[in-house]
């Protein structure tokens, strides 16, 4: 009975045995409807039928994305329907994985210039061509090297309008001391002066609009127009005594020379008013000339010349002449883009008697921006500036003004689609001075929605 019981038991373990490796070479079979439309792709590939292509390949995609031989033939198909944005997915995914490989660098490059992404196209064309591919590649990269500068250097009639609703915090609305007193040493008179609330630091919440509207349009191949206008608003919730109105108009015209080559040229006019709480305050003229230049390498490099006069409606004494200089330096658009710019300027007094609101000021920002996944980004920002003041304020101080402020910012956006995004912004600023009066701390938090037309 235990011999009967036992044949019985080896019996069932060898049919589980068979059961188990039979189901293993299932496991390792190809999956013959996939098979098969793998091997259909790749013959409709070969006799270039890309539409058909693109259909098949489009269904597969979920899961064969990642197989180099898939993504290259998925992005080929794509690429030659004009689906770019699809074929941008593949080949970024081969670059990833084999950017060794001239082929799929080429593709990459070649869906940049059809998404018109042209200075990325032109970063990646030239890392072809540093592959040093056959010649008759060679001489393909070039043809498109040469479209690519002939469409940077021609102009596109442009029409954009930004709408921009905005709520925040801002901890010291005035940009003031949090000091009751200012200290007697810093005076001409040995004594403590105090100052009013108006002049301490205020904090408040506040609401803010902007609205942006810019139009751009060609001459010739090699000059165009544009013009801007911003208008934006500021109202206070605890006081109105700093609310704030401004309205900024611009026309310029831009040109390429024979004698500079790759450098586009500008020169602009641009007026400014400001209100303060519905009053006249300010009016700024200006006058631009800038210079971009765009690096092989994919950098962009600017410097801009203002010129401008500011004009105070209510103490005419306060009139300045401003002459800036900026230059900057930029990475081309990518995932990952970051900016360096300095600045260099000059305020002088429109009166001698005013002198001390002359002033000479250097400064450096750094800025970094990061694409986080499709439709967020994010940025982060930080300045440094250092002014100096032409003179002392006899009337009242002692001591000669100087200040060192160094400001920095995070922020980040989500586009829900072309048009319509939402942000946040979060701002700090540490201002240190010799005078007492001008030491300030500020925190700013703002919420914002924006809509382009």
């Amino acid at each position: 009975m235990a011999l009967h019981t036992m044949k019985h038991i080896w019996l069932l373990l060898m049919v589980a045995l068979v059961i188990n490796v039979h189901a293993q070479d299932i496991k390792e079979l190809p999956d013959e409807p996939t098979a098969a439309s793998l091997e259909a792709l790749d013959v409709l590939i070969k006799r270039r039928k890309f539409e058909q292509a693109f259909a098949l390949a489009d269904r597969l995609v979920e899961s064969h994305e990642g197989d180099a031989t898939f993504d290259f033939q998925y992005g080929l198909a794509a690429v030659e329907t004009a689906h770019y944005d699809q074929a941008l997915f593949a080949f970024e995914r081969l670059v990833l994985s084999s950017g060794s490989q001239p082929r799929y660098r080429l593709e990459l490059a070649r869906t940049h210039f059809f998404l018109h992404n042209l200075e990325r196209a032109q970063i990646e064309f030239q890392r072809v061509l540093d592959q040093h591919p056959p010649k008759e590649v060679q001489q393909n990269v070039q043809d498109f090297l040469k479209k690519i500068i002939q469409l940077q250097r021609s102009v596109e009639p442009k029409f954009n309008a930004t709408v921009d609703l905005a709520s925040g915090f801002d901890s010291n609305i005035n940009s003031a001391t949090d000091k009751e007193f200012l200290p007697k040493e810093e005076l001409v008179f040995p004594v403590d002066i105090r100052l009013s609330s108006d002049s301490r630091e205020t904090q408040s919440a506040y609401i803010s609009t902007m609205f942006n509207v810019a139009y751009l349009s060609p001459i010739s191949n090699t000059t165009s127009f544009d013009v801007r206008a911003v208008g934006s608003s500021r109202l206070n919730t605890e006081v109105d005594t700093y609310d704030l109105t401004t309205v900024l108009v611009e026309g310029g015209f831009s040109f390429y020379n024979r004698y500079s080559g790759p450098v586009k040229w500008r020169g602009a006019g641009r007026y400014q008013y400001v209100q303060l709480n519905g009053e006249s305050f300010l009016n700024i003229s200006s006058a631009l000339a800038q210079a971009f230049y765009e690096h092989g390498s994919g950098i962009h490099l600017s410097a801009g010349l203002s010129l401008g006069k500011h004009t105070f409606a209510t103490n005419s004494d306060g009139d300045l002449n401003q002459a800036v200089l900026n230059v900057s330096a930029s990475s081309s658009p990518q995932k990952h883009n970051w900016v360096v710019a300095l600045q260099f300027g000059l305020d002088e007094a429109g009166k001698s008697i005013n002198e001390f609101n002359g002033r000479s000021y250097q400064g450096l920002t750094l800025q970094s921006s990061h694409l986080w996944g499709q439709r967020r980004s994010y940025y982060f920002l930080l300045g440094i500036m250092k002014t100096q003041y032409d003179a002392i304020n006899i009337a009242l101080y002692s001591e000669l003004r100087e200040d060192t402020a160094i400001n920095a910012g995070f922020g980040w956006r989500h586009a829900f689609n072309k048009n319509l995004s939402v942000r946040n912004d979060f701002s700090w600023n540490n201002a240190d001075s010799t005078l007492q009066a001008n030491s300030y701390e500020r925190f700013k938090s703002e919420l914002g929605v924006s809509y382009r037309f």
